[in-house]
């Protein structure tokens, strides 16, 4: 219980929004260990599960050296089932793995019981709150924390999204047994319509998913909109085991090159900085940002499918999908979505689940078909720039020097953005001053500044040091958030101010200097070489880091604080297998057929345990003790 004394964080918090604060105070110090906390598993891993991550890493290596030669094949579609496959490494190889299974067995030994980095009073909590009969605990929108509530109050909050009628039909089990029918049939007849043009791994991983499916419709739940006054929720689907799964999966995959093709679109918030800082700034512009009113929901069906096949169509040799086999699974997607709420079953009937594989790419195209008049009618008057993210947008503003003929003129652009069947959008004012995503985007002395901005609701509920994760994930959090300070941030005052704030609340997470301080001049001198690495050398870096990816073998395996360290099975594997005393090195050995065996390093790839998230799950609600939701239906 050492972590408690020395690491324990000091900024504890949630959101509680149960009517008198029933949530006893304590809770907060279980839920401000953040949803992301791993409690420590009770035991280290078994005998039976190092032979599974050996017999993984013995069937990859067995692989790489039967394809040795062949690396530079296609990147097959990540849409196929798993290969069974299983080559018989070279004979040197199979000698050298079977010593380093021995003696990885020897290593890990009997599987031991360790103290949990929980206390006594929040396991208490933790089972008490997992299955409390009024409370629940779910998520915010925006990553905001996690959120105290009542069962009653999510429940009916969720009803107000499926008593829609415009959007939901509710189902009755007789319907909802005939489509679990129709959609299974919908989908695998569209297999054998579209055979032709579908790679046979395509074809096989979605029938194998439709064969193998024992939970036909999605899930719905909603996020808390704790930022939006008054508050409300936003509405989730989750159908990763459903019946359309496999089929949505390889809708997104086709549309994915066609959403990016669009005119506004563009990857992340670097990508957008890094285009700002080339354009020029003049006297008489302004910034502004619009955002689209429940995008998903508000999608017009029908009219969203007629525009999308025409452009589909149109576009199929520049995309080099089959525009019929697309459109047609985009049709079944889109009108066959049914999920689960507790007891009740549901069909949307408008729109495109968020939650679903192609919901975001199919509302990009959706826009993006409007914008491809849109954005070259307006940039010829006075929106030299626009990019779109999903449902948020970020634009600048030409002022005309008539005041008047100004608003006319910013009133009509944006009756042009919201003409589009029915998609609503709202907009800032004018301003010199915009926050967008995670940017405050400004124009100062002549040139566009970024800086960062974090909701006020945030609780910045970084993962604690006594948390069940690989020491990396620590060292990744702290490498990847000072790289985003540098690149976001225009002005070194902001850079200097930022990472003081993020090093203190990690401090606030129980983080010690000792640890941080060298982490942290790691992290800045890391970022300061890349900001100062020109984009071609990045880039050749990056091919060089994606051919030495492809030289990696990973041992896969459950972390646990008290089983051997990484540093002690990468040891023991050089000694072993890659180059043990007296022997050639492994990639300097024949893989069997003139060519050497191509694998250069192990990584060991660490999963985790169950999360406090995972512990909370509210995905399925319809084992919770309690009213059913068809009893809150009147």
């Amino acid at each position: 219980m050492l972590w408690y004394y020395y690491s324990k964080p000091i900024n504890y918090a949630f959101h509680d929004l149960t009517v008198n604060k029933v949530v006893p105070p304590a809770a907060a110090q279980l839920l401000g260990l953040s949803k992301k906390f791993v409690e420590i598993p009770r035991r280290t891993a078994s005998a039976k599960a190092i032979d599974i991550s050996y017999e993984r890493l013995e069937r990859s290596i067995g692989l790489l050296s039967y394809f040795a030669g062949d690396e530079d094949q296609p990147t097959p579609s990540k849409l196929r089932l798993n290969s069974t496959f299983r080559p018989c490494p070279p004979f040197e190889i199979c000698d050298r793995l079977g010593t380093f299974e021995k003696k990885l067995q020897e290593l890990f030994r009997q599987p031991s019981r360790i103290n949990s980095n929980l206390l006594p009073f929040q396991r208490q909590l933790l089972d008490e709150l997992r299955h409390h009969p009024t409370v629940m605990i779910v998520d915010s929108d925006k990553g905001l924390g996690p959120v105290a509530v009542e069962y009653n109050r999510y429940v009916l909050d969720a009803l107000k999204h499926l008593n829609d009628p415009k959007t939901y039909q509710r189902l009755t089990d007789a319907e909802a047994t005939a489509a679990k029918t129709h959609n299974f049939n919908a989908v695998w007849d569209w297999t054998n319509k579209h055979r032709r043009v579908l790679s046979d791994d395509n074809v096989n991983y979605i029938r194998d998913a439709l064969k193998n499916n024992d939970d036909p419709f999605g899930y719905f739940y909603t996020l808390y909109k704790l930022h939006k006054n008054p508050i409300s929720t936003r509405p989730v689907n989750s159908d990763c085991n459903s019946l359309l799964f496999p089929l949505g999966k390889w809708v997104d995959e086709q549309l994915q090159p066609v959403a990016q093709a669009q005119l506004t679109w563009f990857r992340d918030s670097f990508s957008l900085k890094k285009c700002l800082d080339k354009r020029t700034v003049q006297p008489n512009m302004s910034l502004f940002t619009y955002d689209a009113v429940s995008m998903y929901t508000n999608i017009d069906t029908d009219a969203c499918i007629d525009i999308m096949s025409k452009y589909l169509r149109d576009n199929a040799s520049r995309f080099s999908y089959d525009a019929e086999a697309l459109i047609d699974a985009i049709v079944i997607v889109m009108r066959n979505n049914i999920c689960n709420f507790g007891d009740i079953i549901q069909r949307q009937i408008k729109g495109i689940a968020m939650g679903m594989p192609p919901a975001p790419d199919i509302a990009n195209v959706f826009v993006g078909i409007q914008e491809d008049w849109l954005v070259p009618k307006w940039k010829a008057i006075c929106v030299p720039f626009l990019n779109r993210f999903i449902d948020d947008g970020f634009g600048v503003w030409v002022h005309n020097a008539d005041a008047d003929e100004d608003l006319r003129l910013w009133n009509q652009f944006k009756d042009d953005v919201n003409s589009h069947h029915g998609l609503e959008w709202e907009f800032s004012d004018l301003s010199d001053e915009v926050v967008f995503l995670d940017m405050r985007i400004s124009i100062k002395n002549g040139k566009y500044e970024t800086s960062l901005f974090a909701k006020p609701l945030a609780l910045h509920l970084y993962l604690p040091p006594h948390s069940a994760h690989p020491p990396g994930c620590t060292v990744g959090l702290v490498m990847g958030n000072v790289l985003r300070i540098y690149q976001l941030c225009s002005r070194e005052q902001d850079v200097e101010r930022e990472l003081r704030v993020f090093y203190q609340r990690l401090r606030d997470r129980g983080h010690q200097d000792s640890s941080l301080l060298p982490l942290f001049k790691k992290a800045v001198a890391n970022a300061i070489d890349y900001i100062n690495t020109p984009d071609e050398v990045r880039q050749r870096k990056r091919l060089e880091e994606e051919a030495e990816a492809k030289r990696r073998v990973f041992l896969h395996l459950r972390y646990h604080p008290a089983q051997p360290s990484s540093r002690e099975i990468q040891q023991l594997w050089h000694e072993t297998v890659f180059h043990p005393s007296g022997r050639k090195p492994l990639n300097h050995l024949n893989a069997g057929h003139g060519v050497k065996v191509p694998i250069d390093k192990l990584v060991i790839a660490y999963s985790r345990a169950p999360n406090l998230g995972n512990r909370f799950s509210y995905r399925n609600i319809s084992d919770r003790k309690g009213p059913k939701v068809s009893s809150f239906l009147g």
